[in-house]
């Protein structure tokens, strides 16, 4: 009997933070689908602790198996390939080793998953172009590589596509907006919610959105003239989300037919940028390495490592993330304004996953993803987005509610206010 018949659907997992912890966690949960799950990682011991986790949380009918090393040598992540023969690679490390893992999925024939697009460890800022390029390449193995699968970028993306495909003839803006309604311990001054280098990274970026066919620029984050409004989260409060620049703007005009405008919006606190604004001013986040007594030493990677991590935060965190896309367009001739929204509880996460909502939402939609190639709800080959129309948005956002994210549907009667001015 062929691994097909008996359902053996091997997954090597790479990654074991705060997101490939909660992803871990739910996979073991469905091992119907997720038979066998490999982990790959610097740090054995992170992995052992999610390990004892699952074992506990499924009564030990569930074992992770562990690997140790690092994936961004090729030599080293294609044996391990080799050795597992996974059926599916899924990578929530980190974007710097997207490209050396693609190839190896390539050169081995396995398919590929990520959360974030690649980035250059020695140059600020991210695109998915080159990841994209390797799309002939998945075609001619006759394999499937599907990128930015988490929440935003993600879901976000598929809330987009949702709304092209079944809720309008056309759509003329979309407004994505997340925020995280969540506190922390007390004794936490400023914690990033996901590594911290990864997010410092893109916070200090310039501000980029699109309208009307071209890209237009706005500042940086942290100058004191960044855009901004306060806006109503329903069960995640009231929260001041600012204009930013985000992942899935690189793609998402590329997929929905006449789109005008698109524009990412993500809550800060005036302390957390105050924070965010004194650490790049005094150098802290710079990426360059420079020498301290003869050690060569680059100050946002110094910053990650005295920064507080998921660990030293989760179990204290309450509150509630909110993200969605408010969308306006036009169907059968008239007006249409909808809000396609999430809501999750940071407590509940952990409870659950031992994870914090920031990781449930990123894990939650890549193990969606995971389920339906794995099944094969979701096929083809190349090198492609969520929002690709290939792949079915309704039954995406199915399995996602079953897999523990609901989705929420609010029909407006027109744009709010903030989203109507020029920023």
């Amino acid at each position: 009997m062929n691994k097909k018949a008996m359902n053996i659907n091997k997954v090597l997992v790479i990654g074991c933070g705060n997101v490939g912890s909660v992803g871990l966690h739910k996979m073991a949960q469905d091992p119907g689908v997720f038979s066998e799950i490999h982990v790959v990682s610097r740090t054995r011991a992170k992995c052992e602790v999610v390990r004892d986790s699952i074992l506990k949380k499924t009564k030990g009918k569930v074992k992770l198996h562990i690997h140790t090393g690092n994936v961004g040598s090729d030599r080293f992540f294609l044996k391990l390939l080799k050795e597992v023969k996974p059926e599916l690679v899924v990578n929530w490390g980190l974007p710097y080793d997207n490209l050396v893992v693609m190839d190896a999925c390539l050169e081995y024939g396995v398919n590929y998953i990520d959360t974030a697009c690649y980035e250059d460890p020695a140059k600020y800022g991210f695109s998915y172009k080159r990841q994209l390029e390797k799309n002939e390449a998945f075609k001619k193995k006759g394999l499937l590589a599907i990128l930015g699968s988490g929440f935003d970028p993600g879901v976000t993306n598929i809330y987009s596509a949702y709304a092209r495909d079944y809720l309008f003839d056309r759509i003329d803006t979309i407004d994505i907006l997340d925020c995280n309604g969540g506190s922390k311990d007390a004794n936490i001054k400023f914690a990033p919610n996901f590594d911290p280098e990864i997010n410092l990274r893109e916070l200090i970026l310039p501000i980029e959105y699109w309208k009307n066919g071209r890209w237009v620029k706005r500042g940086k984050l942290i100058d004191e003239d960044a855009s901004y409004f306060e806006f109503d989260f329903g069960e995640a409060g009231t929260h001041t989300p600012y204009l930013m620049y985000h992942e899935e703007l690189e793609t998402i005009p590329k997929h929905v037919p006449g789109l005008k405008q698109i524009r990412f919006w993500m809550t800060f606190s005036k302390s957390y940028l105050t924070y965010l604004r004194v650490l790049y001013e005094v150098g802290l986040t710079r990426i360059d390495p420079i020498d301290y007594q003869g050690t060569s030493v680059v100050p946002v990677k110094f910053l990650k490592e005295i920064l507080p991590k998921g660990k030293d935060f989760n179990k204290s965190y309450k509150g509630k993330t909110h993200i969605g896309n408010i969308i306006s367009g036009t169907k059968d001739g008239k007006k249409k304004y909808m809000y396609i929204y999430n809501i999750c509880d940071h407590q509940k996460s952990f409870k659950e996953t031992n994870g914090n909502a920031i990781g449930y939402t990123t894990a939650i939609p890549t193990v969606t993803t995971a389920k339906l190639v794995l099944t094969g709800k979701w096929a083809g080959v190349g090198v492609k987005n969520t929002e690709d129309k290939s792949f079915d948005s309704k039954i995406y956002i199915e399995e996602m509610t079953k897999t523990g994210l609901v989705t929420e549907f609010k029909k407006l009667k027109d744009l709010p206010k903030v989203l109507k001015k020029e920023y």
